[in-house]
């Protein structure tokens, strides 16, 4: 069973999402009031976080992609919102860091609440802590250090803290979680272990922490929960949902779905009448496609043509018009709301992760390299050898195998950023107004507004 399938205040928490700070506040006592003695409140709560940290919307999925440059789009009323994204033109009032911003935000109010109420219950502390240190990394990703809400009394004017202590909150938030959270649930999509250590082991390679990277991938792997899926082209099939590689996802079912498929095929591509198409379109460039080689499974989920509801063939690859095709069409799609899980985390990941902390500690060693011939193997492509790098050039690969294994997994930007070449491979796309301040988002201006206390990022 999804969790999702229980999670009724999913759709009650997303009118929370445009509150501003000021309200939130106000909603901090509410909630606390009603829910502070009742088992049952704060069972709600936990099941309105989770709804609101696994978002099924388009802010974190397309954000990633059209920054980074793997993905462009054209056509429908989302252009207004994908273009600033792709050109680096956006600006503190765009939709999507506070659609973000209050998201998660509502998270955290969430897990304060609980954390407060119900300090004796082990496991619902431990999700709530996960929970938080999950939204806070992902805030962090965004937008850098950030005001640490850690109770529900806190003054919503809070400060932001400093880098140092944004990521000691994160790790401290996820390494307790993992150490009472069970390795797995009866209830797919709840927090795990594993989950807190590979947030945790991402955490640490973000912000280039190497040995502690090693170390809890290390932790999560002697778990035995987790392996690589056979058939990479059948690894995102709605069939396959909660598969030994997936250690967290957005999920969704038609009920509560996600938009992204409807947002990346034309309406004249085939499909059922209770599928909804959206006029937008989202594209990989040529160049992408053109990286595999012929033979690598993962380039088999990219649709280079395609037959039109007319019976029209299109050609689309040598017009950097080609379909990401990595999530069906859900048979059961209720209009645009399609139930396609989406991952964020995925086992082959935290093989990749591995292998680029022990690179950058080690070099290129026999171990860092079967990491990525794991990976790479289950794509039909050929090992690595050993003797055939140097620190540099693996550094280089294993960006380069990230590229192809994740695409359209809202990782890109990320890993751009970390290699450092987010600004320099915008630039080379003809990006003119991208700058060194881009790699962070900036403050929503309506958090702003609300709090004086705030400090918009350096160049915004």
């Amino acid at each position: 069973m999804k969790i999702i399938s229980y999670i009724h205040l999913a759709i009650l928490s997303l009118s929370l999402s445009a509150c501003d700070a000021i309200l939130e506040e106000e909603l901090y006592s509410e909630l606390d009031e009603q829910y502070a003695n009742s088992p049952e409140g704060l069972q709600s709560l936990l099941t309105s976080a989770y709804g609101n940290a696994q978002w099924r919307n388009y802010a974190y999925f397309f954000t990633s992609g059209m920054t980074s440059g793997e993905n462009w789009n054209e056509f429908g009323a989302i252009e207004s919102q994908f273009t600033p994204l792709c050109n680096f033109t956006w600006d503190s009032n765009h939709s999507y860091f506070s659609a973000t911003w209050n998201q998660l935000y509502t998270v955290i109010r969430d897990a304060n609440i609980i954390l407060k109420n119900a300090p004796q219950q082990d496991q619902l502390v431990a999700e709530a802590k996960f929970l938080r240190g999950l939204s806070y990394y992902l805030l962090h990703d965004w937008f850098g250090p950030l005001p640490l809400y850690q109770s529900p009394d806190d003054d919503y004017r809070l400060k932001r803290s400093g880098e140092e202590e944004t990521v000691a909150l994160i790790e401290k938030d996820l390494r307790e979680s993992a150490a009472v959270l069970p390795a797995t649930q009866i209830i797919y999509g709840k927090a795990t272990k594993g989950a807190a250590l590979g947030f945790l082991a991402k955490l640490y390679l973000q912000t280039k922490q190497w040995q502690k990277s090693v170390d809890v991938s290390a932790e999560l792997m002697a778990l035995g929960t987790y392996q690589l899926v056979d058939d990479y082209t059948q690894l995102f099939r709605i069939e396959n949902e909660g598969n030994t590689e997936m250690i967290w996802v957005i999920q969704s079912t038609p009920q509560l779905g996600n938009p992204f498929v409807a947002n990346t095929f034309p309406t004249d591509y085939p499909h059922l009448p209770n599928q909804t198409i959206y006029a937008s379109r989202v594209y990989l460039y040529d160049e992408f496609v053109h990286s595999f080689a012929g033979n690598d499974t993962r380039k088999g989920l990219i649709i280079t043509s395609y037959t039109n509801t007319s019976g029209v063939w299109t050609q689309l690859l040598g017009t950097n018009r080609s379909y990401p095709g990595k999530y069906e069409f859900d048979k059961d799609a209720i209009g645009a709301s399609y139930g396609n899980d989406v991952p964020v985390l995925r086992y082959a990941d935290i093989l990749l992760s591995r292998a680029e902390a022990l690179n950058e500690l080690h070099g290129p060693t026999a171990e860092s390299i079967a990491l990525v011939n794991q990976v790479r193997r289950r794509a039909g492509q050929e090992g690595l050898e050993q003797g055939a790098w140097t620190k540099a050039s693996f550094r280089t690969q294993i960006f380069q195998e990230r590229k192809w294994e994740f695409w359209y997994e809202q990782a890109r930007r990320s890993d751009q950023i970390r290699e450092g070449t987010f600004i320099s491979e915008a630039l080379r796309r003809g990006k003119s107004a991208a700058k060194p301040h881009h790699v962070l988002f900036p403050i929503p201006q309506t958090e702003l507004d609300a709090n004086p206390n705030l400090e918009q990022n350096e160049g915004y």
